[in-house]
C-alpha cells in the first residue's frame, strides 16, 4: 500500500524507510513481493482480492499503525515518560520513538526478541533509548519483569502498547496483564487494539482465523466489544478515546483519497 504516494505521505517517511528496510531484510522467498508490488496492475490484483476474500483487511493495518502511533505520541506530550510495547514483533515504534529521545522497551518472547534485536542491530537503529526485555506473558507477569529490569522505572508515567496483543492471549491472561498495567504505576495509560469478530460474518471471521493460523498463531480471546469495555472498567480502567472503524474510515481512509472500507469490528481505545 505504501507504494501509493498518498498512503507514503501519511506517514512519517521515518517509519516508512523501517518497513522498507524490515521487507529487504526478510529471505528471498519472501522479498520477492517487495520487487513484484512495484508494478501497479499487480498491486491492483492483489488489493481486488483481498477485499474480495476479507473486505477492510488492508485498510484496518494501515489504521492500527497510524493511530497508535499518533495516540502514543500525543500521550508522551502530555506527559508521558517512557513507553512499553507488549508484543513488539516487528513493529516500528520502539526504533521510531527511541531515536526521539524516548525510552522504549520492547516486550516479547526471546525468539522474538533475538530476531528483533538482530534485525536493529544490522540495521544500525540500536541506541541507549532502546531496551529489549525477554518475557512470555503466559508464563511470568510483566509487573515483575520490569520491576527486575534495571533501567525500568515504575515511578515514571508509562504508555503501555497492546497492538494485536490480546487478541492472542487467554481471558485470565489478558485480565492479568491489564492488572499489571495499573499495579506498576495507577498513572499509566494502555493503548490497546482489539478485534469483536462477532461483528464479522461466518464466512470472514473463517477466513480472518485462516490467515491467523498461516503465520503460526491462534486466536485465543473471545471477547465481544462490550465484554472487552467491562473488563477494562471491572480493572479499574476508564476509557479516554475509542476509536471506531468508520471512524478510523472518516479520520484517516478518505483523506489519503482511497476508497476502501476498515475491517468491521476493529477498534483502538486508550485507557488510563
Amino acid at each position: 500500500m505504501t507504494r501509493n504516494p498518498n498512503v507514503r505521505n501519511g506517514f512519517d517517511p521515518v517509519i516508512i524507510t523501517f518497513y522498507e528496510r524490515l521487507l529487504l531484510s526478510l529471505p528471498k522467498h519472501l522479498r520477492r513481493y517487495h520487487s513484484i508490488l512495484k508494478s501497479s496492475l499487480l498491486r491492483r490484483c492483489f488489493i481486488f482480492s483481498e477485499e474480495l476474500l476479507l473486505p477492510g483487511d488492508l485498510m484496518h493495518i494501515l489504521c492500527r499503525k497510524y493511530f497508535v502511533t499518533q495516540q502514543v505520541l500525543n500521550l508522551l506530550e502530555q506527559g508521558g515518560e517512557q513507553v512499553v510495547n507488549l508484543g513488539a514483533g516487528f513493529d516500528h515504534v520502539g526504533a521510531y520513538l527511541s531515536q526521539k529521545g524516548i525510552q522504549v522497551y520492547e516486550l516479547d518472547r526471546s525468539s522474538m526478541i533475538g530476531e528483533k534485536s538482530t534485525f536493529i542491530r544490522k540495521e544500525a537503529m540500536d541506541n541507549s533509548h532502546l531496551h529489549f526485555v525477554s518475557c512470555d506473558v503466559e508464563q511470568a507477569r510483566i509487573s515483575e519483569v520490569l520491576s527486575n529490569y534495571p533501567m525500568f522505572d515504575s515511578n515514571k508515567k508509562t504508555v503501555f502498547i497492546a497492538e494485536g496483543f490480546f487478541d492472542y492471549l487467554e481471558v485470565n491472561t489478558v485480565k492479568q496483564v491489564i492488572a499489571d498495567v495499573k499495579t506498576l504505576n495507577p498513572d499509566n495509560t494502555l493503548v490497546s487494539t482489539f478485534f469483536s469478530l462477532d461483528e464479522l460474518n461466518v464466512f470472514y471471521r473463517w477466513i480472518f482465523k485462516a490467515g491467523v493460523s498461516v503465520v503460526g498463531e491462534t486466536l485465543k480471546s473471545t471477547l465481544t466489544r462490550n465484554e472487552y469495555v467491562q473488563l477494562l472498567e471491572k480493572l479499574g480502567m476508564k476509557i479516554e478515546t475509542e476509536i471506531t472503524a468508520s471512524d478510523m474510515e472518516y479520520k484517516f481512509v478518505k483523506q489519503l483519497g482511497l476508497e476502501l472500507p476498515v475491517m468491521k469490528g476493529f477498534y483502538i481505545f486508550q485507557s488510563v
